[in-house]
């Protein structure tokens, strides 16, 4: 007679290893890529916002000057600090991009920390400029206007929101 078929399946053995040992690294979040991808734009945006604010406050002073009286003696301070500003985030921003894609914990709560600043000084020089570009007193019947661009602050938040969760920062826990 023939022996009948086994009433279970039949698994092989799991190599030795199992389950102690991995045989790759953990894959990297689609968030956590995200926020480094937003990080190199905003690394992009900072650089041709710093070279095309220095240019313009350089050749067009007296234009700013007539368009905000409120800063015109500043000019040069306000070119200072901007370029500074544009340049220091650009570099701080590549860094922690590439140290992020290292899976390094540091780089991660450099990059939060570094984004938190930048929405604040983004929020301060619009507020600057609002108030030195608001006329000293506005007439009855006449309007205002005033243009806020938050390309930057929306980038930023979208960073903080992308490093935030538990599965970067397990990610970045090397």
């Amino acid at each position: 007679m023939a022996e009948p078929p086994p009433q279970y399946p039949v698994y092989p053995a799991y190599p030795p290893q199992y389950p102690y040992a991995w045989a790759q690294p953990p894959r990297r979040p689609g968030l956590t890529t995200a926020a480094v991808v937003l990080m190199w734009v905003q690394v992009g945006l900072g650089l041709i916002a710093g070279v095309a604010t220095a240019y313009s406050l350089t050749a067009n002073r007296d234009v700013f000057a007539a368009l905000v009286p409120g800063l015109a003696d500043w000019v040069p301070l306000v070119l200072l600090l901007f370029s500074a500003q544009a340049l220091l985030f650009a570099a701080l921003r590549s860094l922690f991009a590439v140290r992020i894609m290292r899976r390094s914990r540091s780089a991660r709560h450099g990059a939060i920390v570094v984004e938190a600043v930048a929405i604040a000084f983004q929020v301060t020089w619009q507020m600057v400029l609002y108030s030195a570009s608001m006329p000293a007193h506005v007439e009855s019947g006449r309007s205002f206007t005033f243009q806020f661009d938050c390309t930057g602050i929306i980038l930023s938040i979208l960073i903080l929101c992308f490093l935030g969760p538990a599965r970067s920062a397990r990610w970045c826990d090397r």
